[in-house]
């Protein structure tokens, strides 16, 4: 990206703020496209796609108000369900047991069909109206609101951790990979969902993808890009599974 590359104008100037790419730490930035005036570029480095300048976390956070969450829990009953196949699905094929911890929890889904496999749930996320949500009408106890990395959880305390359509939305892409890493037991698996943007379903014409969401989704992986990122912080990817839709579904265990 030069030096001549207009600011967006969504947010006050003072609202933004320019990254070196959080994967590979290189500022080299080839220009895609603009949405809503935010500038979406591709690192040359290591080819992830992100926005950059981005408005500052605080901006951001705004967006995960109760008109977000309303729009989430209008379909509950499908998402319980759908939640409940994960957790039935990984507590199988690693025969887990213990503490599981849903990041970005949301209203709570996932923490439910956890505690209902006999596991011992957390979750937490940053919008307020979803954690009242899980706990005012699925009764949900272990729930808290913040970061990932401002819990204090001890090192190696969850058997278990899921990531469903989170890690697109996180600043500070290697302190939260790194408190991921750290919070897991040593035979612990993390199970990641996010979109793929090499998917052979993503169109040609990368600005019609509406996975492309400005002030919502930051980073756009592939699996080199994810497999970089994880790896840098002491985790692998033990298993893909496939996704019709464009979309990276991984499941990670410490190297």
């Amino acid at each position: 990206m030069n030096e001549r590359t207009p600011q967006p104008t969504r947010y006050p100037k003072s609202e933004w703020e320019t990254i070196v790419c959080p994967v590979c730490g290189l500022f080299d930035f080839e220009p895609l496209f603009e949405l809503r005036s935010e500038p979406f570029v591709r690192c040359r480095g290591c080819t992830l796609t992100l926005i950059n300048p981005r408005p500052r976390s605080h901006v951001l956070y705004k967006r995960y108000d109760a008109v977000y969450t309303a729009a989430y829990t209008a379909k509950a009953e499908k998402k319980l369900r759908r939640s409940q196949r994960r957790v039935r699905r990984l507590k199988r094929e690693y025969h887990l047991q213990g503490r599981w911890l849903d990041v970005g929890c949301s209203a709570g889904f996932t923490v439910k069909a956890a505690e209902e496999e006999g596991f011992e749930a957390h979750g937490l996320d940053i919008a307020t109206a979803a954690i009242e949500y899980g706990e005012k009408t699925l009764g949900l106890k272990n729930l808290v609101y913040g970061d990932l990395r401002d819990q204090g959880y001890p090192d190696g305390h969850f058997s278990a951790i899921s990531v469903y359509d989170v890690i697109e939305h996180v600043s500070e892409l290697q302190h939260f990979v790194r408190e991921l890493k750290r919070v897991l037991a040593p035979d612990g698996v993390i199970d990641i969902g996010t979109p793929d943007i090499g998917h052979w379903r993503v169109p040609r014409e990368l600005k019609r993808w509406n996975e492309f969401k400005p002030s919502e989704h930051l980073y756009y992986f592939n699996r080199s890009t994810l497999e970089r990122l994880l790896s840098d912080n002491g985790l692998r990817i033990d298993r893909v599974r496939f996704a019709f839709k464009p979309g990276l579904k991984v499941c990670v265990r410490p190297v």
